[in-house]
């Protein structure tokens, strides 16, 4: 294929994500997007020096903006199986199975992706090998090993520190390694039975010195938060994004402590928050259907479980309160296939009063704002990367429709066509 392309499809995305340009075409040279116009204002002999893609009835989008992910883990439907294979399977696996999984994302429309968690010298290498051409994948952003205290929530695969000076030190050594951004584990996980989900497990003064460190170099830091003092921990401390932000009482005859003067000054901050409401979504809809086990609580929530809905109504007042959300499935845990990005627009369309259109724009524009990305990817606009994705139907009228991914455009390069993989 030639450096030089143009796409033209019925409908394609306008630079907000906010509505659709009827007829028109993208043309792109060198990787980039140069214009996007009308099909009737196309230059005669245009076919010359670049290659045209009639892509026909299909909505043309920015690529998926994938912002949770985990490349290494298994995504199994069985939540067992799947934390046995993150403590138990060999380094070569996991790097054969990452491979596997990051050609599977792309291929679902997804040209952006951040793995918030995984061994270093797994996910780096894989990264390094998508940059240089030699496996296929979406563009990469990655943590490597999260920073996590003594048998804390994901030790087996994290940076154990315990003190702020380990934390900081630890912070200094993944960014040595080639870390894009910092995860720091502000709480416990369902996902590590010796963490407890519902308390905390840094204060915030070793928070705030994680933040300060990670500024100083420059990288993002996020932090995975299931209980109220973690999140409150987390926005004083003002870490860029929370991570679930789930707001369990530390008490375990109790459901939830949301505080919404917490959730305003996260706002106020401008502090992000990731929901993985679409990796829940897509759980709940398969156990409904018998099709994949139940999930099994960890023993610090099983004492009193909170519904969903509780959660869903915290987080709409969330974003009430102007909490902007990003778009991570939580990719590789239990009902976490890498082929359900689409499920994160789908869970805030149905759970969280998105529009589709907004739920459009959180796949897409946001969520590569919230990345750092706006001025690389995101939108269909001049002078970014085109990356782009075509599916069947009008996602603005059916959010499910982002489901069906017809077509993918990565840095220029066409890698899926007509639903046929070309990679």
């Amino acid at each position: 294929m030639t450096a030089n392309a143009v796409f033209k499809a019925a409908r394609i995305a306008n630079a907000e994500v906010t509505a659709w340009l009827r007829d028109h075409a993208v043309i792109v040279e060198n990787g980039r997007i140069s214009e996007v116009v009308s099909q009737s204002s196309i230059a005669d002999g245009i076919a010359d020096s670049h290659a045209v893609h009639e892509l026909g009835d299909v909505s043309l989008l920015p690529g998926l903006i994938e912002a949770h992910a985990h490349m290494h883990t298994a995504a199994g439907p069985d939540p067992v199986y799947t934390q046995q294979s993150a403590f138990n399977d060999s380094k070569e696996f996991f790097i054969m199975r990452a491979v596997d999984h990051i050609r599977t994302t792309l291929l679902s429309g997804v040209t952006t992706m951040r793995d918030l968690g995984g061994p270093t010298d797994v996910v780096f290498p894989v990264r390094d090998a998508v940059r240089a051409g030699v496996i296929p994948g979406p563009r990469l952003q990655l943590a490597g090993a999260p920073i996590t205290t003594t048998a804390g929530h994901c030790w087996f695969f994290g940076s154990e520190a315990d003190t702020a000076e380990e934390v900081v030190r630890a912070i200094r050594a993944q960014v040595k390694l080639g870390a894009d951004l910092i995860k720091i584990m502000s709480t416990g996980g369902m996902f590590t039975p010796t963490a407890n989900p519902r308390s905390a497990q840094y204060p915030v003064e070793t928070l705030r010195a994680a933040v300060v460190e990670a500024e100083r170099l420059n990288v993002q830091i996020v932090s995975h938060c299931l209980a109220a003092d973690g999140v409150r921990n987390c926005v004083e401390a003002g870490i860029h994004t929370l991570i679930h932000a789930r707001w369990h009482d530390s008490d375990f005859s109790k459901g939830l402590a949301y505080d919404p003067d917490v959730a305003q000054m996260a706002a106020d901050k401008g502090i992000w928050a990731d929901p993985t409401t679409g990796h829940i979504m897509v759980g709940d809809v398969r156990i409904k259907a018998g099709d994949v086990p139940a999930r099994v609580p960890h023993w610090a929530v099983s004492a009193t479980t909170v519904p969903e809905e509780q959660h869903d109504a915290v987080l709409r007042d969330m974003r009430e309160r102007g909490v902007r959300f990003v778009t991570g499935l939580d990719m590789g845990m239990a009902h976490g296939e890498f082929d359900m990005s689409a499920a994160n627009a789908w869970s805030f369309v149905d759970l969280l009063g998105f529009s589709n259109w907004e739920a459009l724009a959180a796949s897409t524009i946001d969520t590569a704002e919230s990345l750092r990305l706006a001025s690389e990817t995101g939108a269909i606009k001049a002078g970014l990367s085109a990356d782009l994705m075509a599916v069947s139907g009008d996602p603005s009228n059916d959010i499910k429709d982002l489901f069906d991914c017809t077509d993918v455009v990565v840095e220029g390069r066409l890698v899926k066509r007509d639903g046929r993989a070309l990679v």
